[in-house]
């Protein structure tokens, strides 16, 4: 009787993996056939991209726009056309495009002076010197006019010509003050596509509107809970973003970020912020911006000991700031906890490449152990860390 009892209990247990085998095979099968559509449609458009005709333009004349689509733009020569021309084939055309040039020196600017001459809406931006992601994108954003705002890289492409139709479409029913979109990555060394999913979409799309107080700290709750179910996408191009939104955040950043020379970490500072400040937030599951991973861009790509020390200070601002933020709207010093665990290596390359900002480090883990808010933990973590240092 009791063998009996063991045979039917590995019956059911044989059953209960095999039924999760296919479970496991059909999401597989459902990604690749996305992977292959999205693929397939990829490779439509790009061919399709240059051609200026492919939609009818309505020129609309003196009316304020209601998406500003912001480039900053440093020798972009070999991307920038691609990116104004995804744009410009949108089937929505009530937009403006603004392109910080950022003191390049390569063509990027006579390309983009020739798509002035046939197009009005766009706007260009010369600085005098190189300046920076962050201040190229303030400046931005200061002369727009637009509603709304997609912050976009000058390497990407808006990959479906009517996002921005949806997006309107969207936003005409429920008024949001943020909409995100989904994104497709095109590591263009190795040369295929592959969905994000892990890396910058830890969400299900699902159209739920989020209201505040839970907007403003979804970010943090769902990353120290591992609970990805609703939002944790913290780069700010795969978004519409209300303009008052947007300068809201930018002021509270303020100067201090505003004069500094930003490579990295500054579109996530801008996005915690802006969930701040939002009033609601909702996503679309559509693939509709095409993230370009170039082996030579800054984020990802090999750079030279200056650089590499200018990235490494850059993830210490945005500590400062993040903390800053923290304490100034009395949230849990948990939050930077977390993004101190993940950011901190960071900071022990930059003590490594240079002493000259080890003064500010000391003084910055100081100000953390001062704190009466800070956790026991995290204490712990900073004294650990002094010590090296």
């Amino acid at each position: 009787m009791l063998y009996s009892n063991e045979k039917n209990n590995l019956k059911i247990n044989l059953k209960i993996l095999f039924f999760f085998f296919i479970f496991l095979y059909l999401k597989f099968i459902k990604r690749m056939f996305f992977n292959y559509k999205s693929l397939a449609f990829y490779k439509h458009y790009i061919n399709e991209c240059n051609n200026l005709k492919r939609y009818n333009r309505k020129k609309i004349k003196n009316t304020t726009p209601f998406f500003s689509i912001c480039f900053p733009a440093y020798n972009m020569e070999n991307y920038i056309a691609k990116a104004i021309l995804s744009v410009l084939n949108q089937s929505f055309q009530n937009f403006e495009i603004i392109i910080v040039n950022d003191y390049s020196n390569d063509s990027t600017k006579d390309i983009i002076k020739k798509f002035q001459t046939e197009e009005s809406r766009i706007k260009l931006i010369n600085h005098s010197k190189n300046l920076g992601v962050y201040y190229s994108r303030v400046d931005a954003i200061l002369l727009s006019r637009g509603k709304y705002i997609i912050l976009m890289d000058p390497d990407d492409m808006l990959l479906n010509p009517k996002l921005l139709e949806m997006l309107y479409d969207y936003n005409l029913k429920y008024n949001l003050d943020i909409i995100e979109f989904s994104v497709i990555c095109f590591l263009e060394k190795k040369g295929y596509l592959k969905i994000i999913e892990k890396y910058y979409h830890y969400h299900n799309f699902n159209k739920k509107i989020i209201y505040q107080p839970e907007l403003s700290d979804i970010h943090f709750y769902n990353y120290t809970t591992k609970n990805f179910s609703k939002v944790q996408c913290r780069v700010i191009w795969n978004k519409i973003i209300r303009r008052e939104i947007l300068l809201k955040s930018i002021q509270y950043i303020g100067l201090e970020y505003y004069k500094k020379f930003f490579i990295t970490a500054e579109d996530t500072l801008i996005n915690i912020i802006c969930f701040h400040f939002a009033n609601n937030y909702s996503n679309i599951d559509l693939p509709g911006y095409m993230y370009n991973i170039r082996e030579i861009s800054m984020t990802h790509g090999k750079s030279n000991i200056k650089k590499k020390i200018l990235f490494c200070y850059n993830h210490l601002l945005y500590l400062k700031k993040f903390y800053l933020y923290l304490k100034d709207f009395n949230k849990s010093r948990i939050f930077f906890l977390y993004e101190f665990k993940e950011i901190n290596k960071e900071i022990l390359k930059l003590n490594k490449l240079s002493k000259k900002y080890k003064i500010e480090i000391e003084q910055f883990f100081k100000e953390i152990l001062n704190d009466k808010f800070t956790s026991i933990t995290l204490k712990n973590i900073i004294n650990n860390i002094s010590s090296i240092i």
